[in-house]
């Protein structure tokens, strides 16, 4: 299983419309679409649609509302934002993506649910999409089956924490803290 194998790259790409890697362009759709001159940016606005499958990772992204730099290889979603993908849901009020650093950051009643383990909620996360590990930060709540991984020498204690550590790929929970100095996550302005 190839979950979310490319999960950063594909939210950023999904919207990208001329893609190599993609064995079948993005089907795209919105209510509105055109390009931004003076912010060098595709603006989608109103049911933002995405659908995407390339060699069998199939994937689909829905926003109220996206801004995506080529150029910059920058995206912002906005508004019910998800990403399903086999037996993933990922979804936020904000993500911002960022090419350079390989990096999602999320905002506001984050979710992820693996329908074969775990679901964790919190405040913000960063997911890295080239060790494929996300950080959920604030108020962070695990609910788990017993198909949930655990890395050595953790286990279970509750299902409140204030940071959890998570491989997608590998379906294995990395950290479990209690208290933890979380970063400030923070979603630059698309002006800036």
């Amino acid at each position: 299983m190839r979950t979310l194998k490319i999960f950063g790259l594909a939210f950023l790409m999904i919207f990208v419309a001329q893609v190599k890697t993609f064995a079948a362009m993005p089907e795209v759709s919105a209510g509105e679409t055109y390009f931004d001159l003076f912010k060098g940016a595709y603006v989608l606005k109103n049911n933002v649609h995405v659908a995407v499958d390339n060699h069998g990772f199939r994937a689909t992204v829905t926003a109220d509302g996206a801004i995506v730099s080529v150029t910059q290889q920058k995206c912002w979603a906005d508004g019910n934002v998800k990403l399903t993908q086999e037996n993933i849901i990922f979804s936020c009020d904000h993500v911002y993506i960022e090419g350079a650093t390989h990096t999602a950051k999320v905002k506001g009643k984050v979710k992820f649910e693996n329908k074969n383990s775990a679901t964790i909620t919190s405040d913000t996360a960063v997911f890295n999409w080239d060790n494929k590990i996300v950080d959920f930060y604030g108020k962070v709540t695990l609910k788990s089956d017993k198909k949930v991984k655990l890395a050595d020498g953790l286990t279970l204690d509750g299902k409140d924490y204030q940071h959890i550590q998570y491989n997608v790929v590998e379906d294995t929970i990395l950290a479990l803290d209690k208290t933890f100095n979380a970063p400030d996550v923070t979603i630059p302005d698309v002006n800036s």
